[in-house]
């Protein structure tokens, strides 16, 4: 009788490896709604993409440095960088 509870208690799908398991299924269930909210994310940029014309202009701007020919653009060092600005 002491084996088996001793079995049952220690051995293969006890509570030792329920709570690995939990502890587990807590990990995969954060990961899990995670990668939904950079799902949703995502699917607001590619809505963006598709249907806002302002939103991709300061893509353009922004990502790729682009003015119109008629702007000045000023740009200024970060105050961050230990690099002295180039002049």
């Amino acid at each position: 009788m002491l084996l088996l509870i001793l079995s049952a208690l220690l051995g293969n799908l006890g509570p030792r490896d329920l709570v690995a398991l939990q502890s587990h299924r807590a990990e995969l269930e954060a990961h899990r709604n995670q990668l939904i909210a950079d799902n949703a994310a995502f699917r607001t940029r590619i809505q963006k993409l598709r249907s806002d014309d302002r939103y991709i202009e300061r893509l353009i701007r922004h990502e790729l440095g682009y003015a119109r020919p008629d702007e000045l653009v000023y740009k200024f060092a970060d105050d961050n960088n230990d690099e002295t600005p180039a002049r």
